[in-house]
């Protein structure tokens, strides 16, 4: 009797020695991968990776909602006016780039904090339907399909949204990289109430 209870013990200890391995001995799941690394912002200065900050006009009817979206890469800049929410493009206009441009413009950015995170922010992740009166800034960073960074801000209050660097100083950097920006968006009407 004695022999059966002290090996039923040790197979015990054997079962939990295994579970503490496979938890790192602090009970927690093990961690899984949630998708591709984040490099550090100017690490992709020599890829395909752009970044992207769409600037989404207020909630209004199909025909009458205007985005504008700069995407920038190592090989180009690119300025594209949308219409409505499925994301029609009314207009693009395209630049060319350098990989050394590319490198200074993702230092730029990476100092006003284009990948931090806001703590504690209580906002969804999506910002459809969020500041409905003001407009919503997107900050994306995308390589091979796959979206790595994809953080909000809006008009509404600093704490409104995902996204915790500085606001207007990237929007300055991204309407920098499109020559005559104010030209080409000057027709764009982002509050159309008509």
């Amino acid at each position: 009797m004695r022999s059966g209870v002290l090996g039923v013990a040790v197979v015990i200890l054997i079962i939990l020695g295994f579970l503490l391995i496979l938890t790192g001995g602090h009970g927690k799941k093990p961690a899984t991968n949630t998708g591709p690394a984040v490099m550090a912002l100017p690490d992709y200065a020599d890829t395909d990776a752009t970044t992207t900050l769409t600037i989404d006009g207020i909630v209004n009817g199909d025909e009458d909602h205007r985005a504008i979206r700069i995407t920038v890469g190592a090989d180009q800049r690119e300025l594209d006016i949308i219409q409505g929410y499925s994301g029609h493009v009314l207009s693009t206009k395209t630049f060319y780039n350098t990989p050394q441009a590319y490198g200074v413009f993702l230092r730029s950015i990476n100092d006003e904090g284009f990948l931090t995170r806001l703590k504690n922010s209580k906002s969804p992740n999506d910002e459809s339907g969020q500041c409905p009166l003001g407009n919503r800034y997107i900050f994306e960073l995308d390589q091979e399909g796959d979206t790595l960074s994809r953080l909000w801000a809006s008009d509404c209050g600093a704490t409104t949204g995902t996204f915790g660097g500085q606001t207007s100083q990237l929007q300055e950097l991204f309407q920098d990289q499109i020559p005559g920006y104010n030209d080409l968006t000057g027709d764009v009407n982002l509050s159309n109430t008509d």
